[in-house]
């Protein structure tokens, strides 16, 4: 049995939308085995509206993985505290908590979605180097970008300044910034 020392966690959210190809990638054997590869030892998947995926595992059930799934609950401030890695949607409230708690982010882009402010945050902040951003979830059947994954090291956000962010995404979404 591994100390809580030694333990490495995922943890994938889609908070209250529907973002199936993220939970399917980040559930297939291609990622699970990456993440055994890389020392996790637990997945934590929060599925939201979509359905509750189907692991895939060779036959031997290896990965040797702990898998929590869930659909809501009324806070994931604990899983992402837990979390080493966290692989997620592009919404504005997912990414600034893992931007406060100084978390490892990866941050997969939801095609689906029509007229999406959230590409343009995510790739804002990828270019600051806070997050690592996947520009469409069918990239995630590729070995190779989750190794990417491994090598991406996040320049903290700083924080401090309450209206940093509310000026980042007006100005993306057009509206008219005002200067300090």
């Amino acid at each position: 049995m591994q100390s809580e020392r030694n333990k490495r966690n995922v943890f994938v959210t889609v908070g209250t939308t529907r973002f199936e190809k993220l939970v399917s990638a980040a559930t297939s054997k291609l990622a699970l085995d990456w993440m055994a590869s890389q020392g996790y030892t637990s997945l934590t998947v929060q599925y939201g509206t979509g359905q509750e995926p189907e692991i895939e595992r060779g036959e031997e059930n290896n990965p040797p993985m702990s898998i929590r799934m869930y659909s809501f609950q009324p806070s994931l401030d604990e899983d992402m505290r837990k979390a080493d890695l966290i692989l997620s949607h592009a919404g504005a409230g997912t990414v600034m908590e893992a931007l406060r708690l100084q978390k490892k982010l990866v941050v997969v882009i939801n095609t689906l979605l029509m007229d999406n402010h959230q590409t343009e945050l995510a790739g804002a902040m990828a270019e600051r180097g806070h997050l690592l951003m996947v520009e469409e979830p069918e990239a995630l059947s590729s070995f190779e970008t989750w190794f990417s994954f491994q090598d991406f090291s996040p320049i903290p956000h700083q924080g401090g300044d309450e209206h940093d962010f509310p000026r980042l995404l007006d100005s993306y979404l057009g509206f008219a910034v005002k200067a300090d």
